[in-house]
């Protein structure tokens, strides 16, 4: 491996001495080089570590034999002898911790190429989605989108027809000339149904597939249907879809449709992943078709605005709710929208036990454009702060995330997020822009984190972090310029000075709730009646 032969050339430059690490097996009867200092030396001690007594044979050499870990498996360090035994030992040492870093890095790269296919099926489903206001007249190429990511052959989109009791298709993939014909509720066997019912996902595997789905499941072919609904109340990064799209005479939510695949290349089965990117999709398409509804109905109205205010309303949906933290921090979190669409959004995220996330952004503009850009940035956000260790690293892989679509709409957003670790003592962020986030101390000292980078699409350079300390007492509070710039009847500014005052009188034993209705209360004193120019949003985080 490239890390071990770069450790062990090291050790050479460092102490003279020449070295090499072989590593035994399982099944295979000979020792495997993992690095040496030279090929001469390697070809020295290759007889020797297939030696029945690898030390007697090492000290026969003149050599010094060394059994160590290194991570799968043992092997030996062979070096030549020198005045300082000390660095051998270390160097035994250090061969174990340089594998496991290497095998942590390869899984991250693993998950992170994952996870980036798994944005750009998302980001390609939502552009193909707000291009038009009919999902039927896309439901083909969403369905080969969705089916070629997961490796299904086969796969069939059905919409929920109320009147006639029936899922019917309007898109079928891989099927030929096979008729897909409508499935009707009562036929609880069927794989689709179960889906609907549940308004969930569930997957069949095995001899059971062809009665779950004749059609889809030839040979035993595993099958999964998942159903399409829009998010409810929080949409929180542990991945909480829940169904409601309307609701029966029997108050049982409805799902609007339901995704079915089969046909698996290899045969293998759906993972848990494959149900949690399916039900993400599925979780857009309903929500596109609940605002093509929406739509329609504002047309035949004519009355677009309100109809805008509901797709806000659902906007805020996709917020994940304060308790995704809970039992490790407290905190509370409001977006107050103005009367459109906006581009403001937070990110709370229960790391581990001992790091907790925050994430507030904010996209220019206001309008439909800057809400659909919000829902990119917010979904490219949860992945990535789940995904990295650091949080520029979080900021620069949303920041790739979204070039392309900043960079053509001519937008950008304003971003920080910041990770607690209690354990460390330390507050670790990356301020992209954003100029209202701060530690407020028990004492009532309020410390700006200043901005150490542009907001994201104005620039693709990297976005340092920086590093605070952060003791018991402490809290985060994060605004957007809305807060600010609220304005009265004679359009004076709050400005950010009242804010960061009341935060400075505000009590020790202020809870993150307390804090949040302080500020949203001072801004409601201040605008009166006045129109709202801009979206609110305030989030305070506690971490004992």
């Amino acid at each position: 491996m490239s890390e071990v032969a770069a450790l062990l050339a090291a050790f050479h430059e460092a102490t003279g001495r020449q070295a090499a690490l072989w590593e035994r097996r399982e099944a295979q009867p000979l020792p495997v080089l993992l690095g040496a200092t030279g090929e001469d030396f390697a070809a020295r001690t290759e007889t020797g570590v297939g030696a029945w007594d690898v030390a007697s044979w090492a000290r026969g050499q003149d050599l010094q034999a060394q059994l160590v870990h290194t991570g799968e498996s043992v092997g030996w360090l062979i070096v030549e002898p020198g005045p300082d035994p000390d660095a051998d030992q270390f160097l035994g040492r250090l061969v174990p911790l340089l594998r496991r870093l290497a095998h942590e890095r390869d899984g991250a790269t693993r998950e992170l190429v994952e996870r980036y296919e798994e944005i750009n099926l998302l980001y390609a489903i939502g552009e193909l989605l707000g291009g038009t206001t009919s999902v039927e007249s896309v439901a083909d190429t969403l369905l080969g989108e969705l089916a070629a990511t997961v490796g299904a052959r086969r796969a069939v989109f059905l919409q929920t027809n109320r009147s006639t009791q029936t899922l019917v298709p309007i898109a079928t993939l891989g099927l030929g000339d096979v008729n897909y014909e409508p499935v009707p509720f009562d036929r609880v066997e069927h794989i689709a149904v179960r889906a609907y019912r549940s308004g969930g996902a569930c997957t069949v595997d095995g001899p059971g597939a062809p009665d779950a789905d004749p059609v889809l499941s030839l040979r035993n072919a595993p099958l999964m249907a998942v159903a399409i609904t829009r998010p409810s109340t929080g949409l929180g990064i542990t991945g909480t879809f829940a169904v409601p799209s309307r609701r029966g005479a029997d108050g049982v939510a409805v799902p609007l449709g339901v995704l079915v695949l089969g046909g698996r290349e290899g045969g293998n089965p759906f993972s848990a992943g494959d149900r949690k990117l399916v039900a993400a999709v599925s979780t857009q398409i309903g929500t596109a078709m609940h605002n093509a509804t929406l739509v329609r109905a504002a047309v035949e109205r004519q009355q677009f605005k309100r109809e805008m205010q509901l797709a806000h309303e659902l906007q805020l949906k996709l917020l994940p709710s304060p308790q995704v933290v809970q039992p490790e921090a407290r905190a509370a979190a409001r977006v107050v929208p103005a009367e459109s669409v906006g581009g403001d959004f937070f990110l709370l995220a229960r790391l581990d036990r001992d790091r907790t996330g925050v994430l507030i952004g904010d996209v220019s503009g206001h309008g439909y454009q800057s809400a659909l850009v919000m829902a990119l940035a917010l979904s490219a956000a949860a992945i990535h702060v789940q995904a990295a260790f650091d949080p520029s690293i979080a900021v620069e892989a949303v920041q790739r995330s979204l070039r392309d679509e900043l960079m053509s709409t001519e937008m950008s957003i304003s971003m920080c997020y910041a990770v607690i670790d209690s354990r460390a003592g330390e507050l670790r962020y990356a301020n992209a822009g954003h100029p209202h986030a701060f530690r407020v101390t028990a004492a009532g000292e309020v410390t700006r984190l200043g901005a150490v980078a542009p907001p994201i699409g104005f620039s693709e350079d990297p976005v340092e972090e920086c590093v605070v300390r952060w003791r018991t007492g402490d809290r985060l509070v994060f605004f957007t310029d809305g807060v600010v710039d609220a304005r009265d009847a004679s359009d004076k500014r709050l400005g950010e000075s009242a804010v960061l005052q009341m935060l400075a009188n505000a009590s020790p034993d202020a809870t993150p709730d307390d804090v949040l209705e302080e500020i949203f209360a001072q801004a409601k004193n201040h605008v009166g009646r006045a129109p709202l120019l801009d979206d609110w949003t305030v989030v305070v985080v506690d971490r004992p």
